[in-house]
């Protein structure tokens, strides 16, 4: 029987590591397909022609059943209704994927694609909240925008290690540029579900020192360079601890160096921490192998949300057996949009081929071969190239966002 890791106890947050020695250095009407077709018209489809075990509900998250009638399972919109406010950074949003904009949800955001080559819509910008402050560089760079669920995890995780340790200050770094897309120095970051974070520090006399530099630390705790400088074991493990109990995100990962995760698991068990909070702690807790080995800073990755899925999140990687992957609401969305393929407007195949092929949804590929024979030389490009990439035989560049490596920096 699977466990929680609701209401869990945590451990004593009073405990602290031995200090070093001084000197040492340190329910509404459902919207159907057609309902979707005749607000949004032939003009949202101008864009839309080619150019990405777990039953049950998610362990250690508190979320209750999502009610999918609280979800438009098909975009509405109407023509009179004014178009989204028109993205700052257009050369981040694919052509594939301009025209769906137009019905997504303005009162929450969305990452689409994969972490290396996605974008983000409707972003939120992480804004200084005392416990929680954004690193000057990241400012400059204009990287501080994420999804809802990142930066509100965020703000929660650092609220929580503040109330413990009043004086702590969690500093973020780069998230995503405002809509996504390839951001300086990153592999990643292009969707975003992604963000670096300093680490909790102390100085020698043991009093906090959190700074927005990220100064990296070796397996005993001592600072690297940046003068008497320790890793704060406690605080660092309260921050992973609250971001894995957080009941309104999943993490994927957590990439930090195996002497500091060893730190953290070390502590974790010393004080009495939850052995299956300590567990799901080991499998997200890595060392990256395709980028730095990130000794000077945490980064953290969510996997994607159930609304963000439906509309073409991807996530690469490992699915651990405690993560939802919204099998469920993915099956009821791709059963609504099959029957379109049988519709024969060709605006009604544009959408549902460019739909399955956005859901990745590879058990629709029967329903689309029939289509690659299709009288309208544009459906049947549009549905060889779809059945292609839903068997895994190549990616259009137009839907390369919906690919992508599983990368760590």
């Amino acid at each position: 029987m699977k466990r929680s890791l609701r209401d869990r106890p945590s451990p004593d947050a009073s405990r602290h590591p031995p200090r070093p020695p001084r000197g040492r250095r340190g329910g509404r009407a459902h919207l159907g397909p057609r309902d979707w077709l005749a607000g949004i018209g032939a003009a949202a489809c101008l864009s839309c022609a080619p150019p990405s075990p777990v039953a049950g509900p998610a362990e250690g998250r508190a979320l209750a059943r999502l009610d999918l009638g609280a979800v438009q399972l098909l975009p509405a919109a109407s023509l009179s209704a004014p178009p989204p406010p028109a993205p700052s950074h257009q050369a981040s949003i694919p052509a594939f994927d301009r025209a769906h904009l137009v019905g997504l949800s303005a009162q929450r955001s969305y990452s689409i694609g994969t972490a290396s080559r996605g974008y983000l819509v409707g972003a939120r910008r992480l804004t200084d909240t005392g416990p929680l402050r954004a690193r000057p560089i990241s400012v400059r760079r204009g990287a501080v925008w994420g999804t809802d669920e990142l930066v509100g995890a965020l703000e929660r995780a650092a609220r929580r290690v503040a109330d413990q340790w009043p004086g702590s200050v969690l500093w973020a770094g780069d998230l995503s540029a405002r809509d996504g897309g390839d951001l300086h120095g990153h592999a990643s970051h292009n969707s975003g579900r992604d963000v670096d974070l300093a680490f909790y520090v102390r100085d020698g006399a043991w009093r906090i020192a959190d700074q927005p530099e990220l100064v990296p630390f070796g397996a005993d705790g001592r600072a690297r360079w940046g003068g008497d400088l320790w890793f704060d074991d406690a605080r660092n493990w309260a921050l992973v601890e609250g971001l894995l109990r957080d009941p309104r995100v999943q993490i994927q990962w957590i990439f930090v160096s195996n002497p500091l995760k060893a730190r953290l698991i070390a502590w974790a068990r010393s004080a009495g921490a939850d052995p299956l909070l300590v567990e799901r702690a080991e499998a997200v807790l890595r060392e990256p192998r395709d980028s730095s080995r990130h000794e000077e800073h945490f980064h953290v990755r969510l996997y994607c949300a159930l609304e963000e899925r439906v509309e073409g999140c991807v996530d690469q990687g490992p699915t651990r057996p405690w993560v939802d992957t919204w099998e469920a609401a993915l099956a009821e969305r791709v059963a609504e949009v099959v029957p379109l393929l049988r519709a024969g407007g060709p605006d009604e195949l544009r959408y549902a081929i460019t739909r399955l092929v956005r859901l990745k949804a590879s058990q629709a590929t029967p329903h689309l071969e029939p289509l690659t024979a299709h009288a309208d030389p544009e459906i049947r490009a549009l549905a060889a190239d779809a059945v292609a990439f839903l068997r895994g035989e190549r990616t259009p560049p137009a839907w390369a966002h919906l690919t992508g490596e599983d990368v760590g920096d």
